[in-house]
């Protein structure tokens, strides 16, 4: 037993003061977990399909435009692209069956899906609109200051960075189909990956 000026501590009340945090104002930080689960595989052929079309054309523009067809980040580029569209025609047109995947859960954008649940994927996009446009416009600020920002020079920067638009699209509305696919696939599908 434990005395205490108050008087005597019983064993519920020692481990109740056990678990409380020195620290009242910090909030304990959630714990990550990685969940592995079946799903099948077509919707998220769609998204990737969806997706990258879109963002192939606008990246074949921008090569266009500033011509850099034979760039080694540009290749690099198609053949990630390639491979984005064509697991998706493969996911969404020929797979059968369940595919196994995996999901973070613990994490912002999962806790932003259990709290926001509909308005997940318009409050996603918006913050990563915002962060984009900030990202783009702060180095225009920085490089030609406020009386040489000009609207050609903003649709330059944005014309440049414009595939980070549609990656922030695709991060977005995929890890949404993912949340939801995961809390709608069965409990016996799902498993903790150590």
């Amino acid at each position: 037993m434990i005395l205490v000026i108050g008087g005597v501590l019983s064993d519920r009340q020692r481990t109740s003061r056990k678990s409380h945090s020195p620290y009242p104002m910090f909030k304990k930080k959630s714990k990550k977990q990685l969940m592995e689960f079946s799903r099948p595989p077509k919707l998220s052929g769609k998204v990737n399909v969806c997706v990258g079309l879109p963002l192939t054309a606008l990246w074949l523009l921008r090569c266009w435009k500033i011509d850099c067809w034979y760039n080694g980040t540009t290749i690099f580029s198609y053949i990630v692209l390639l491979l984005m569209l064509s697991t998706g025609i493969y996911r969404w047109a020929f797979r059968k069956g369940a595919i196994s995947d995996t999901v973070t859960l613990g994490g912002f954008s999962n806790r932003m899906y259990l709290r926001y649940r509909q308005l997940y994927m318009p409050v996603g996009i918006a913050a990563g609109f915002l962060l984009i446009f900030l990202f783009t416009t702060l180095p225009s600020l920085i490089s030609y200051g406020i009386k040489g920002l000009s609207v050609q020079t903003f649709s330059d920067d944005l014309t440049t960075f414009g595939w980070m638009y549609i990656l922030v699209l695709y991060k977005v509305l995929k890890s949404y189909v993912d949340f939801y696919e995961y809390y709608r696939s069965s409990e016996a599908s799902r498993k903790k990956v150590d």
